[in-house]
């Protein structure tokens, strides 16, 4: 079974995210944000390698993927096969422009 790692910036982005959705929606949108993420962990410790490749990062040096979160959100992650480690680098706002993604240091 592979280990799940988030990355400092991904934390991050999930505490604002949660803020967010309690403030805005309440206590039920951040239960539900909740239930996704522990859904999209258990899978990737057991399949690390199960979600699509993501296309915008194609150009870069790791097999990126994304794990769709809410519908409008993706946890984007590779898996370091070396290590066993899955590392999730960002939470991506699908409604954003896909440029900014290509563009995005992490």
């Amino acid at each position: 079974m592979a280990k799940v790692v988030w990355r400092e910036k991904a934390s991050l982005q999930l505490e604002a995210h949660l803020d967010y959705a309690l403030e805005e929606f309440g206590q039920k949108a951040v239960i539900h944000w909740y239930k996704d993420i522990q859904r999209i962990e258990t899978r990737m410790a057991l399949q690390p390698e199960s979600y699509t490749p993501e296309p915008l990062l194609a150009h870069r040096g790791k097999s990126y993927r994304g794990a769709t979160i809410m519908k409008n959100f993706k946890l984007i992650h590779y898996y370091d096969m070396d290590c066993d480690t899955v590392f999730i680098d960002y939470i991506w706002d699908m409604r954003m422009n896909p440029v900014k993604l290509k563009k995005m240091k992490f």
